[in-house]
């Protein structure tokens, strides 16, 4: 094999030959796992504008109520509203948008590169998988002879399907993958390289079927804006609209590591993703996609609750998250951390973020195995319905 090939597939994917068959259809249903990469800021995210201690730790970057949408009350910090930005989302609160409060993890590494691997394994700051979460669940639901690929990376990272033993790309473009052409090779005797070779073969066979439905994707009746997130989003819907079957994509948008002038940037962000998220939507509606469609944020961590001296803000514990979808019950989920009771200066989360991922394998996959069972939280019952 051609050192040059070999590269490209070895970044591009990894995948293995078979798999037993724990599940044979597949039921349409896409997981949209959206990075918000560097930490979006959880407290200016979903606002307790009426509090006198947010004021007090964010006295130049705090939002006032002009500037939020109302959506909420919480016993712990009173009225919570949407940044004003994100005015699409706020809409959807009563259908089909929940935010999820108060989310994180224990013993919180404020690493970007660490703790973003402790989220797309499913770990926490006392112990480490090295498996990405959704790859069990996803592969014991979903029969490699029912769908095209068990997951695709629209942003370029594989981290999700970290160590998955099913099949995986991860293209900054789904156009990469056109002309692609599965060659017959000899056995070599080296088994590392025949292995290599195997799964080369498997995956261009896989992607010039994916790629021969891909053209067939249908037209988008909703204009997409402009941006990071919504150039990957429209791939993701030429994926669902040309009826491709892999249940998981990955996109991202990256600039949340706020750590100064955060104002405007997180303004311009939350923005984009609002607009992006919106225009999502409204096309896997016009394509009658929207109740097979979940969307899912994370992020490394929160923000510190106290501004710093350039106007922005640190690495930080609990954090904001939204789930977003037509099988979705809107509303907001969780306990707002408390803003007088601060440990080292940080919000103390109150719902682990693996009850969301326990949320997705049993009532998005029914898998009866319930691989995150034990991290299951009232705080999230009837999330998916």
């Amino acid at each position: 094999m051609k050192r040059r090939a070999f590269n490209q597939w070895t970044l591009a994917a990894g995948c293995t030959l078979a798999l037993p068959s724990f599940a044979n259809s597949y039921n349409g249903r896409t997981l949209v796992i959206l990075h918000l990469k560097g930490a979006n800021d959880g407290l200016n995210t979903l606002v307790p504008y009426d509090s006198d201690d947010y004021r007090k730790l964010r006295p130049n970057i705090a939002l006032s109520a002009d500037d939020v949408i109302p959506i909420a009350d919480s016993a712990n910090v009173g009225p919570l509203g949407l940044h004003s930005e994100l005015s699409e989302l706020a809409d959807s609160v009563s259908e089909d948008c929940a935010v999820l409060t108060g989310v994180g993890y224990p013993s919180q590494n404020r690493s970007h590169f660490k703790s973003a691997q402790i989220w797309a394994s499913g770990s926490d700051g006392n112990r480490m998988r090295r498996q990405g979460w959704v790859t069990e669940s996803v592969e014991r639901t979903h029969d490699r002879s029912v769908i095209d690929l068990h997951g695709a990376s629209l942003s370029g990272g594989l981290d999700v399907f970290a160590d998955g033993a099913g099949e995986y790309v991860s293209m900054a473009r789904l156009n990469q993958i056109s002309g692609l052409q599965a060659k017959e090779t000899a056995m070599t005797g080296n088994p590392l390289l025949d292995l290599v070779q195997q799964r080369t073969q498997t995956l261009a066979k896989a992607s010039q079927a994916l790629d021969a439905k891909l053209k067939r994707a249908r037209y988008l009746p909703h204009r997409m804006p402009h941006g990071e997130l919504s150039g990957q989003l429209t791939e993701a819907l030429r994926v669902i609209g040309s009826d491709a079957e892999i249940p998981v994509l990955h996109v991202q948008l990256d600039g949340f590591d706020t750590h100064e002038g955060q104002v405007r940037r997180h303004r311009r962000l939350l923005r984009e993703l609002s607009e992006a998220l919106d225009a999502f939507k409204r096309n896997l509606k016009s394509m009658g996609k929207w109740d097979q469609t979940l969307v899912m944020t994370y992020a490394e961590f929160g923000r510190r609750a106290a501004e710093n001296g350039s106007q922005g803000t640190d690495h930080g514990t609990a954090n904001t998250h939204f789930v977003m979808g037509g099988r979705v019950k809107g509303g907001v989920y969780g306990q707002h951390p408390r803003l007088d009771r601060l440990v080292d200066g940080d919000m103390q989360f109150g719902l682990d973020y693996r009850a969301m991922y326990h949320e997705v394998a049993q009532h998005w996959w029914q898998d009866s195995h319930a691989p995150w069972a034990e991290f299951q939280d009232s705080e999230l019952k009837g999330l998916l319905v």
